[in-house]
This record gives structure tokens, sequence and C-alpha cells, in this order.
């Protein structure tokens, strides 16, 4: 698929501004439609947040779906099901 854009002048001045070097103005355009994608999770996560927690649901009393085994593996509580932990890279 393949969209046209003419930029006004301001267009052409914010995507001018925001360019990084090596970047064209559809790397930079690509770049502003994932800012706005985020943006609009983090909303609609605020969102889902202040409606959870106007209902009084709490969790933090609720028993952790997973533990530590003996070999530091992650095991799902209640199964046999365990992978292991994930290294912390530095």
């Amino acid at each position: 698929m393949s969209v046209g854009f003419r930029p006004t002048e301001a267009d052409a001045e914010i995507l001018n501004a925001y360019k990084r070097a090596g970047e064209t103005n559809s790397d930079v355009l690509r770049r502003g439609l994932r800012a706005l994608q985020r943006q609009e999770w983090e909303e609609q996560a605020r969102e889902d947040m202040a409606r959870i927690a106007a209902s009084g649901e709490d969790l933090s009393g609720e028993p952790d779906a997973w533990e530590y085994d003996d070999q530091g593996r992650i095991r799902v509580s209640g199964t046999d099901v365990t992978v292991n932990a994930r290294e912390v890279r530095k």
C-alpha cells in the first residue's frame, strides 16, 4: 500500500525538525505514527486503570500465580509447568 502526502510548509518544518541523521521523511512519519499509537495505548491503559480502581477491585491480597522452584526456575502455581528464569542483562 502506498500513501501520498504533500506536506505544507509547516509540515515540512516539523519533519525537518524531527528528522534524525540518515532518516527520510517516511521514516519520520513512521516514528510519528508509532508514537501516536503508543500515546493512544497509554491513554486507554489509564482509562482502564481508573475504571478498575473505581470498581474497588484490589488484587494485592490475591496469591501469586507463580513461584520459584528449588532450581530457580519459574513454576506456575498448582501445575507442573516450569520455565527458566530470564537472565538480567547489564
